[in-house]
């Protein structure tokens, strides 16, 4: 008789195997109450085995970063999939939910597919950890995989797939949630300035041409936009700040092809340009608040008291202006929210369409499994509409399937329709190995404009210096 799910694997050889594997002591999640560790600890690891006959077994292992457990929506939607697939009488699942900081948890999974004895099946995979595993010879090639499911042609959003793709063009995971980036902007602001409260920028110009209409015609309290802009704030400067720019521009960063760093192009020097200009105008907040590491605190504080125009963030700001946040929209209620806040998408540089950065989780495979064939199979059922809403409805993550606005759980969502649209339009970090070295240059230069007022060129300059270092001259150009 089949055996229910449990939530935490105590004993089996399975995880005594996985925490020798990665070193350190194991502790039962239920007890720790401590998701983080410190360096040499190790975190915690849950999950269950549901079972049936002698037949086959796939280990699943996914992130529970705030120790979940049965709750967590990545196992219910496992679970759950698991109800409905015709063939629960025939396989096993071991179930692997590791309690750890989303560092750790790329540590520990580069543990455990590296040795026979703890590699799991299928795996949650970092879109942006990815080509870094893929190097490392860690994840299966899913290309014709993929080609025979109907509903990667059909059903799984194209502009998404290329989070999921090596430098080669193959496939290499299956993209289970995303996020993108635009501009909220505050309408009693803009209907202040004159801009209305309806508003959808064309190009770069529209939205330098709305900083200066702000400033003019606001209170000289009221700050025309935020963007992340400080070395504090590391990857959201790089991501959510510069190469939002960037991908305006029509230039890439990299050339996935050969691994090579286009510092040098036109669209590199524009998008400085752009954040020098937001500062000489001063369009921007003072220097102390956002060079601020927490410079989101101001951001969110003055979006939510009408001090704002505009803040370039992710699909997700909204909560930080819930009643029950800790900004909420003055004047208004969450059932109002949408009359005082909108979301607009991120236009190119010149007229002709829009842009975000993207990121997300998704399914791998690991190399070393012997089970390639059933873990491909069951993920395309974990992926069937019906299974998949768990999963968006639990995680508030955006889909990347382009049916799900079919279940009122997902279509009812606050700038579901915006973040949608935005989504058609994603870009993705280079993939490529070097990546982070780079990117981390990369926010310092940002920041060096903004901190000291350094001009393009010198900053570039510096930039592509360093960044030379870091990864070899002949990787930059």
């Amino acid at each position: 008789m089949k055996r229910k799910i449990v939530s935490v694997l105590m004993a089996s050889v399975m995880t005594a195997a996985l925490l020798a594997g990665c070193g350190g002591n194991s502790n039962s999640p239920s007890s720790s109450g401590n998701n983080e560790k410190s360096a040499g600890e190790e975190a915690d690891s849950a999950g269950g085995e549901t079972a049936s006959g002698d037949g086959q077994t796939l280990t699943i292992v996914y992130n529970d970063s705030n120790d979940n457990g049965d709750n967590s929506p990545v196992y219910q939607w496992i679970n759950q999939t698991y109800e409905n697939w015709e063939k629960k009488d025939e396989v096993k699942l071991d179930i692997q939910a590791l309690v750890a900081t989303d560092s750790d948890y790329v540590t520990k999974i580069q543990t455990l597919v590296q040795d026979d004895s703890t590699c799991p099946d299928l795996f949650l995979e970092d879109t942006f950890q990815l080509n870094t595993d893929v190097a490392a010879g860690y994840v299966a090639d899913i290309t014709d995989k993929v080609a025979g499911w109907d509903d990667w042609n059909s059903s799984i959003i194209d502009a998404l797939k290329e989070a999921t793709s090596g430098t080669d063009g193959k496939t290499y995971a299956v993209p289970i949630s995303t996020d993108v980036r635009g501009l909220w902007y505050n309408k009693d602001v803009f209907e202040t300035a004159g801009l209305g409260r309806d508003w959808q920028p064309e190009s770069w110009q529209d939205i330098l041409d709305a900083c200066a209409a702000i400033k003019d015609k606001c209170e000289d309290d009221v700050v025309p936009i935020w963007f992340a802009c400080n070395s504090g704030e590391a990857e959201a400067t790089s991501m959510n700040t510069f190469q939002m720019l960037l991908a305006g521009t029509g230039d890439s960063l990299c050339d996935d092809a050969t691994g090579v760093y286009n510092l040098s192009s036109d669209g590199v020097k524009d998008s400085l340009e752009f954040i020098k200009t937001c500062l000489d105008e001063g369009y921007l907040g003072t220097l102390s608040e956002i060079l601020d590491p927490s410079d989101y605190t101001y951001a969110n504080q003055y979006m939510s008291t009408a001090k704002l125009g505009m803040y370039l963030n992710g699909s997700w700001g909204y909560n930080d202006y819930l009643q029950d946040s800790g900004y909420p929209m003055q004047g208004y209620t969450d059932d109002t929210l949408s009359d005082a806040l909108g979301f607009a998408q991120m236009p190119t540089q010149e007229k002709g369409g829009y842009v975000t950065m993207s990121g997300g989780w998704s399914w791998a495979i690991a190399n070393n499994s012997d089970q390639k064939d059933l873990s491909f199979e069951f993920i395309t059922e974990l992926m069937k509409s019906d299974n998949y809403i768990t999963y968006i409805e639990g995680t508030g993550n955006l889909a990347t399937r382009n049916d799900m606005m079919d279940f009122d759980a997902y279509s009812s969502r606050m700038y579901i329709n915006e973040a949608t649209a935005m989504s058609e339009n994603a870009f993705f970090r280079p993939h490529d190995e070097n990546y982070s070295k780079v990117s981390s240059y990369l926010y310092e230069m940002v920041d060096t404009v903004v901190r000291n007022n350094t001009d393009t060129e010198t900053a570039l300059s510096d930039f592509k210096k360093g960044a030379a270092t870091a990864i070899g001259e002949d990787l930059i150009q």
